[in-house]
């Protein structure tokens, strides 16, 4: 008897109640923590797709850029190249007529051209500021 009673004096006892709401409550602990684990892993998830995608923005408005600047650079290459053969046609001899009536030709064809270029531009730059304002 003597035996018993150094061990209960030893041991805490624990009511089954209470050892029932002690065992509930560390179950919910670790559910919830689950719960925030996996919310976790969602958000990640989340975030490593919305930087894919502002990185493929980030690309195609780069390139946008580039082409748009490639164009500009061509445009202003024509207009220089058209500037100098009206200098070069001051006195224009009869070949000469014949060159600049066939450009003047060229040249209705491509201000027409020009002008689908410059909406083309305005498409171009109407994108790129939807996608500065989606990035922002």
């Amino acid at each position: 008897m003597l035996e018993n009673k150094v061990v209960a004096e030893n041991s805490v006892l624990i009511h089954p109640q209470e050892q029932a709401a002690k065992t509930r409550m560390e179950e919910e602990r670790q559910k919830w923590n689950k719960q925030i684990e996996q919310q976790k892993q969602e958000q990640l998830a989340l975030l490593k797709q919305i930087e894919e995608e502002r990185a493929g923005l980030e690309a195609d408005f780069l390139k946008i850029q580039m082409q748009t600047r490639l164009e500009e650079a061509k445009k202003k290459k024509r207009e220089e190249e058209q500037g100098q053969l009206v200098q070069s046609h001051n006195v224009p001899s009869t070949d000469q007529q014949n060159k600049v009536k066939h450009e003047t030709g060229n040249t209705a064809v491509s201000e027409m051209g020009s002008s689908r270029e410059d909406s083309h531009l305005q498409m171009i730059r109407n994108y790129q500021q939807r996608l500065l304002q989606q990035n922002r």
